[in-house]
C-alpha cells in the first residue's frame, strides 16, 4: 500500500501484535508510521529455540494468514497444529508478512522511540487534546514527529524484574551481571557450554523457570555433573502453580514436568521453597557466584557457576513519563485506551485520549496474556479511534 500521506497514527513495536495493528491499518488504507527499536520479532527471537505453549494456529491471525495467502508467502509457515518455536514464528510468519504488498517498506527498524509527549501541552496541563510528539533516535540521528494517535505494542521482555527481596535488585546483583541470565538461554544448543557440567541456580517459580529447570535436567542426562539448585518464593512442595483446564496444553506439561523433578529431587535438581534472595557476590578468584538467600527464615549460601533469574517481566514507564499514563499500583497495568474489560483492558481508565497500550504490556507484570488477546485489542483500538471519533489534525 502507499503510505506517503500524513500518518494518522503511529505503531511502536514489531512483535506479533504490532504486525496485527499494521495489517489492520493497511486493510483500512489508513496512513501510519511504524517503528521498531530492533528487528521484527526481536523479543521472540530471544527465546527462539523454545517451543511455543500452544498450537501454531493459536499464534496467528486471520488478517495475517489472508495477507500471506494473497502474496503466496505461505511456504515457510509451520503446520497449524504443530508446536512451533519462537524462531519459526518469526521466520515463518512475521518476516514473510513484512514482505507482503500491504506492509512492505513501511516498518522503520532500528528506530528507538525514546519519549512521547503531547505536542502543545505539559503533563500538568489539564487540556489533553492535540497530537502526540514522538522523539526518535536512529543511531546518532535524532528527530521528532507529530502523530494524532499512537498504538504502543512494545511488550515487556526488555525489562526483566530483579531477583532481590521484595522485588528490588539484590545487593551485588548488578556487579554479578555477567554471571546472570534473565531469560531462558539455548541450554541444549548454542549456550550449552555455559551450563554443561556446571552448577546452576535457577530463581523463580513460573513457566519460564520451569522451562529452564526441565532443560537443565535434560542436559544432566548426558553431563551428569550438571547440578541445579532451584530457589522459589512459594513454600508449596510443588513450586509451579498449574492452571486448571489450561488452554495451552504444552504449557501445563512444562509445569507438570518441573513439579515432578522438584518433588522427587530427580534430574540433578534440588528445590528450595520459601526463598528470598538477599545478596550476590563473586566467588573465590572471581569464579562463579555466591547467592545468599533466606530459606524459610534461615540464611543459606549457595555457590554456582551461573544464575538464571526468571522472576517475571514488567512494562517500562520511560516512554510515557511525560504523559498522563497512570499505571495500576499493584500489577503495573497501564490504561489500554479501550473500554474497561477484565480480559481486553484490565488496567485503569485512560487520561490520554488517542494513546493505546496493547499486547503483553497491557498486562503489566501479570501473567496469562495470550497473543490472541492482543489481536483483539488491536482491532478494538482502531475501531475506537477511527470509527468512534475521527482524528482531527492540528491547525497549521
Amino acid at each position: 500500500m502507499s503510505n506517503d500521506a500524513q500518518p494518522r497514527l503511529a505503531i511502536i513495536g514489531a512483535g506479533p501484535v504490532g504486525f496485527e495493528a499494521a495489517l489492520l491499518c493497511a486493510a483500512r488504507k489508513i496512513p501510519f508510521s511504524w517503528y521498531e527499536r530492533g528487528q521484527p520479532g526481536e523479543h521472540l527471537a530471544v527465546w527462539g529455540h523454545l517451543e511455543t505453549h500452544g498450537a501454531f494456529s493459536t499464534l496467528v491471525s486471520q488478517a495475517g494468514m489472508e495477507a500471506l495467502a494473497r502474496a503466496k508467502l505461505t511456504e515457510w509457515l509451520p503446520s497449524p497444529g504443530s508446536q512451533a518455536t519462537g524462531k519459526s514464528w518469526v521466520e515463518g510468519y512475521l518476516l514473510p508478512l513484512a514482505e507482503t504488498p500491504e506492509l512492505s517498506g513501511i516498518l522503520k527498524s532500528g528506530v528507538d522511540v525514546v519519549a512521547a509527549s503531547r505536542f502543545s501541552s505539559l503533563r500538568e496541563d489539564d487540556q489533553r487534546t492535540g497530537g502526540f510528539l514522538l522523539h526518535l533516535r536512529q543511531g546518532t540521528a535524532e528527530s521528532v514527529v507529530e502523530v494524532p494517535a499512537v498504538i504502543d505494542c512494545t511488550g515487556v521482555l526488555a525489562q526483566p524484574r530483579p531477583m532481590g527481596r521484595g522485588g528490588i535488585s539484590a545487593p551485588g546483583e548488578s556487579s554479578c551481571r555477567d554471571k546472570v541470565a534473565y531469560f531462558v538461554e539455548d541450554i541444549l544448543g548454542a549456550d550449552k557450554d555455559k551450563y554443561a557440567g556446571k552448577s546452576i541456580i535457577v530463581v523463580g517459580g513460573g513457566i519460564s523457570a520451569a522451562s529452564a529447570v526441565n532443560l537443565l535436567a535434560e542436559l544432566a542426562k548426558s553431563h551428569q555433573s550438571t547440578w541445579v539448585t532451584w530457589l522459589v518464593r512459594r513454600e508449596d512442595s510443588l513450586p509451579v502453580r498449574r492452571q486448571v483446564h489450561d488452554p495451552m496444553p504444552w504449557r501445563d506439561k512444562i509445569a507438570a514436568m518441573a513439579n515432578h523433578l522438584a518433588a522427587r529431587g530427580s534430574g540433578n535438581v534440588e528445590c528450595h521453597g520459601g526463598c528470598w534472595i538477599d545478596s550476590l557476590r563473586p566467588g573465590n578468584n572471581n569464579q562463579g557466584v555466591v547467592v545468599t538467600a533466606s530459606v524459610k527464615g534461615i540464611s543459606r549460601s549457595f555457590e554456582a557457576d551461573r544464575v538464571v533469574s526468571l522472576c517475571g517481566y514488567q512494562p517500562s514507564k520511560q516512554l510515557t513519563r511525560e504523559l498522563r499514563i497512570a499505571f495500576d499500583p499493584v500489577l503495573d497495568l497501564p490504561p489500554t485506551g479501550l473500554l474497561p474489560d477484565p480480559v481486553l483492558s484490565p488496567g485503569p481508565v485512560t487520561s490520554e485520549p488517542g494513546w493505546y497500550t496493547i499486547g503483553s504490556k497491557s498486562y503489566g507484570r501479570a501473567s496469562g496474556f495470550l497473543v490472541s488477546t492482543g489481536y483483539r485489542q488491536a482491532a478494538l483500538a482502531l475501531a475506537r479511534e477511527l470509527d468512534g471519533k475521527p482524528l482531527k489534525r492540528r491547525a497549521s
